[in-house]
């Protein structure tokens, strides 16, 4: 039975997910991929809508197409390879991955409407805001926004955020105590803002983490709103029994 999508990013990104997801859990270098035409009749798409997704794969690395005997798998997904990123946002010094980030942007701003909320300025009072592309090897996987008070903001902004993490620059070089009191994580999609940042395609599928940090007498420090690229990041958390 062929699917139904819904549509919260083209299909051709759909379809090109779940390839990539199947090829991470049932196949290896060297194994066939069906035909566009077996594709298109199980997924419920045209063929053009397959071969776009294949192109990208293509493009990727990941399948080699070869004329009249059909298209392999030449390299797997980055999760099989331990190139795909997993770890809280924010918290990147500490993991064993050489990542760099790079300032975009940094200053004081007037706080959106869901800034505001968290960090609760007084009235008229500016905040400021880094905002930050990380990368691995090269290639960009996250963006990363910090908004804080403006005293903070200038104390971090003079840092060398290359190597580092504006959290662990708050409590080790700042000494500050915080912990944090709220969590968010869901499924968005790239604006074409984050998707020419992120090498990726507009409408590609993010992991989207906000986190919200107070200090020892409940006063709000900072917010990080986070995007991350769905094929080079996952989230994971091991529970307790």
């Amino acid at each position: 039975m062929s699917k139904r999508f819904f549509n919260p990013y083209p299909k051709y990104l759909q379809v090109r997910e779940m390839l990539v997801r199947r090829i991470e859990r049932e196949m290896s270098v060297g194994s066939q991929l069906p035909t566009e035409t077996r594709l298109s009749s199980e997924f419920g798409v045209s063929r053009e809508t397959i071969r776009e997704a294949l192109k990208g794969l293509e493009e990727d690395g990941m399948i080699t197409r070869q004329r009249g005997q059909g298209t392999f798998v030449s390299k797997l997904p980055p999760a099989l390879t331990e190139h795909r990123l997993t770890g809280m946002s924010e918290d990147f010094s500490d993991l064993k991955f050489n990542t760099e980030a790079t300032v975009l942007e940094k200053g004081p701003i007037v706080a959106p409407p869901a800034v505001e909320q968290m960090l609760r300025p007084a009235p008229t009072e500016m905040i400021y805001r880094i905002a930050r592309l990380r990368h691995y090897e090269g290639t960009p996987f996250a963006h990363h926004e910090a908004f804080m008070s403006l005293e903070l903001g200038v104390q971090i902004a003079k840092l060398d955020l290359s190597h580092t993490s504006v959290l662990r620059e708050l409590r080790g070089t700042l000494g500050l105590e915080v912990w944090e009191d709220y969590q968010r994580i869901e499924a968005q999609v790239a604006d074409t803002g984050l998707a020419e940042m992120l090498d990726i395609a507009v409408g590609a599928p993010l992991l989207y983490i906000m986190r919200h940090f107070l200090d020892e007498a409940g006063h709000s420090v900072v917010l990080f709103r986070s995007h991350y690229r769905a094929d080079r990041y996952y989230y994971s958390l091991k529970l307790a029994s």
